[in-house]
């Protein structure tokens, strides 16, 4: 702000001494010093203010990710996955410029604003007013267009959630998209959401292409009345010629407070718009599974005892439950077989002992103790899980052996290969342990995946362990050979065996049959099959068709 009012200092001087005077050094030396201090200082602020912004960025995305691990799973079921990386990326890229250049360029034009104001008034106060009238119309018009530029703002932002989301469909499914010949028809589907996205930013752009000029022509009409009047002025004699540079040089300085208050609404509406769209994820309530805090009361580790009392489950409040007062107790150490056609409850029964959805009160029990009284991490490191629907990271696959257990368990990754019967195929990989599997464990056939996952939860050593369906992915005769090498690790831990096939829980302690959410049948095997009910039924189809199979030749004919 001192440079201005130095040249005026100099211009004065100069005139004031004659053209036959030695021009003084003392400006020229004071100019160069302030212009060298403010490269200094504008460097640091710079860097503190965009270096703030960078750990906000970092802040932010931190809270989001960690919020959404806590999230409940029915909340991922109604929100696309591409809707959520584009808020982390681009919503968060636009609140980190907010905060960091938007918030630089506001403090430096108030301050540009307030000092150049005050030195003008100090050189002319008249010619300062009158120079001001093109004030009132820059408030009108910033109103306008901010209220326009936050709703386009938010239009692109959201239409740009879902061309991020298309995308990421498509590259998780494009095996499925390149099997079935879709190419053509994703690709016009894509071009469709991108010509969306191209309307919405042009609607933007072209209210920031009005905006930015009508604002330089305002601060233009400014000019021209200083121009006209300061110009008077010199040829009244009432302005000195340097009080006149001056006083244009504080405008010219005001042309960059004013652009920059247009380039902060803007930045402003893209940042709150983009900001409220993170709120929504933030405001989204965690599941109450990571509520419960450790209160030392549960014990460390869990015997392994498992009951479910009167449990009646709907996913949605007002839709049909899922499952229906189902009473089952499973005393500590015995193998429960549940066995029922698609759609019967049977992982749904299982993801309530593991709380991936909400049980209702006094229905889920863990050594007699209400499941939604244990603190969350006792419960996990107590039991291990095998899912239908397997999924693996695009690491190593000892690192998705070790996923979820602590580095001192790292020397029992090859024994927990060796009974989940992958070892052989480990040994066979160039890399061995070490083979990097791709995303989704994609390098890995599907009886590899499973085995893959069924290691992860072996090497847990857990005293609960529930096979949803595990060896579904895998010949009758593999199955049967893991379970041979289960059948040990099994013997002291409650196991809950879900499958499709009889031959899979028919050794087991008890077997349980659902129908419609509801337990129809329930004993030892031998004991269903004396009933000749649905179980009954159901074996006899079984039976049957490996009957027709084992008759098959090799070559097809029967």
């Amino acid at each position: 702000m001192a440079l201005p009012w130095l040249i005026k200092g100099g211009i004065d001087s100069a005139l004031h001494q004659g053209a036959a005077q030695v021009f003084p050094l003392k400006y020229p030396l004071l100019i160069l010093g302030a212009a060298a201090l403010q490269g200094v200082f504008r460097y640091c602020w710079r860097i503190n203010i965009n270096g703030f912004s960078r750990r906000c960025e970092a802040d932010l995305r931190d809270r989001v990710f960690t919020h959404l691990q806590k999230l409940p799973l029915g909340y991922f079921q109604h929100t696309k996955t591409g809707d959520l990386m584009s808020r982390l990326t681009n919503d968060i890229q636009a609140v980190r410029e907010l905060m960091g250049f938007g918030s630089l360029a506001i403090v430096d034009a108030m301050v540009v604003i307030v000092f150049s104001l005050s030195l003008m008034i100090a050189i002319d106060p008249w010619l300062t007013l009158w120079s001001m009238l093109a004030m009132p119309l820059i408030t009108v018009v910033v109103r306008f267009f901010g209220r326009h530029i936050f709703r386009r703002s938010r239009d692109t932002q959201e239409q740009l959630s879902v061309m991020s989301a298309y995308v990421q469909e498509n590259l998780a499914g494009i095996r499925v998209v390149q099997a079935y010949a879709q190419e053509q028809n994703q690709i016009r589907g894509f071009e469709a959401i991108s010509a969306g996205y191209r309307s919405k930013t042009m609607w933007l752009a072209t209210l920031w292409g009005i905006f930015w000029p009508l604002m330089q022509v305002l601060a233009g009409i400014a000019a021209t009345i200083v121009l006209w009047l300061g110009g008077r002025q010199i040829l009244q004699g009432t302005m000195t010629l340097g009080e006149f540079v001056a006083f244009n040089g504080y405008l010219a300085m005001l042309t960059w407070p004013l652009m920059a208050v247009g380039y902060v609404v803007n930045q402003y509406q893209r940042g709150t718009a983009s900001l409220s769209r993170i709120c929504e994820v933030l405001d989204a309530p965690v599941s109450p599974r990571y509520q419960i805090t450790d209160s030392g009361a549960a014990p460390v580790t869990i015997a392994g005892s498992v009951e479910f009392r009167n449990l009646t489950f709907a996913y949605d409040a007002g839709h049909a439950p899922v499952l229906k007062n189902v009473n089952l107790k499973i005393p500590r150490g015995k193998i429960c077989g549940i066995v029922g056609e698609t759609g019967a409850g049977k992982s749904t029964l299982v993801s309530l002992l593991l709380r991936l959805f909400e049980p209702p009160d006094g229905a889920v029990f863990v050594d007699g103790v209400d499941i939604k009284q244990l603190p969350l991490h006792r419960l996990e490191a107590n039991v291990g899980f095998v899912s239908q629907d397997i999924f693996l990271f695009s690491g190593t696959v000892r690192e998705n052996i070790l996923f979820g257990v602590e580095n001192g368990q790292a020397r029992k990754v090859e024994e927990a290969a060796r009974i989940a019967q992958l070892l052989p195929t480990i040994q066979s990989f160039g890399d061995q342990f070490e083979t990097i599997i791709g995303e989704r464990g994609v390098r890995l056939s599907g009886g590899q995946k499973q085995r893959t996952a069924l290691a992860r939860a072996i090497i847990k050593n857990p005293p609960v362990l529930i096979l949803d369906d595990a060896f579904s992915s895998v010949d009758v005769e593999t199955e049967e050979e893991i379970l041979k090498q289960l059948k040990q690790f099994m013997t002291g831990r409650t196991t809950l065996l879900i499958s499709h096939r009889i031959s899979t829980v028919r050794e087991a302690d008890l077997i349980v049959y659902l129908q419609d959410g509801q337990i129809l049948e329930q004993g030892s095997h031998d004991q269903l099959l004396a009933r000749r009910g649905v179980y009954y039924q159901l074996y006899r189809r079984q039976s049957l068709a490996r009957e027709v199979e084992s008759m098959t030749h090799s070559d097809g004919r029967p």
